[in-house]
């Protein structure tokens, strides 16, 4: 038996065993890495699906909320327009109204006045 064929024929098989350690490592890491691409590949199509369809939803609802808001100030205007025409005669019944107040009160209040004041007059 010679030793140093031994030792160097174990020193062959531990570099032949690292060597193809080191190559069954770099497979591994390729198939890790393609199974990683395809993943996030995969992640990356959804996530753009998803953004496209949460994009049209969020226009649909934008478009739903102006058309909402544009057929409730049509018809605030409306009503306003309404309550004005109802509002005005109103209005200027009632400003005419007080107007001739202050007349009527004196006049409804003088013959009350006169009798007042002839009741409280000393007889001369």
């Amino acid at each position: 038996m010679d030793v140093r064929k031994t030792v160097t024929d174990a020193g062959y098989i531990a570099i032949g065993l690292g060597v193809m350690g080191f190559q069954q490592v770099q497979e591994r890491l390729g198939a890790t890495r393609a199974c990683v691409a395809g993943r996030a590949k995969d992640a990356s199509e959804r996530l753009t699906a998803h953004g496209a369809a949460i994009e049209t939803k969020t226009r649909e609802a934008r478009d739903k909320a102006e058309e909402q808001v544009t057929v409730t100030v049509t018809r605030v205007q409306g009503l306003a327009g309404e309550l004005t025409n109802r509002v005005e005669p109103i209005f200027v019944q009632v400003q005419a109204t007080v107007a001739d107040l202050p007349e009527k009160v004196v006049q409804a209040i003088e013959p009350m006045a006169a009798l007042v004041r002839e009741r409280i007059r000393p007889a001369a």
